[in-house]
């Protein structure tokens, strides 16, 4: 399981017309967008991680991975 200290930002997004920095990480089972945030509140939100990687609902595919805009 990912530590929130390990995200390291490894690129750009944009998000609301501003570029933010992103870290990557891969969806393990069980993962939410809510989940993902409680895990990484202090760096991101949940529209945020919505919006960086055009998702639609909170439901997550095992494996894939995802950008973790780092907006905070």
């Amino acid at each position: 399981m990912a530590k929130t200290n390990s995200l390291k930002p490894v690129g750009q997004v944009l998000i609301n017309e501003r570029e933010v920095p992103f870290a990557t990480y891969r969806v393990q089972d069980g993962d939410t967008t809510y989940s993902l945030w409680l895990r990484f509140r202090s760096m991101t939100t949940v529209g945020a991680l919505n919006a960086a990687n055009g998702l639609q609902s909170n439901e997550l595919v095992t494996g894939k991975t995802l950008k973790v805009p780092l907006v905070l």
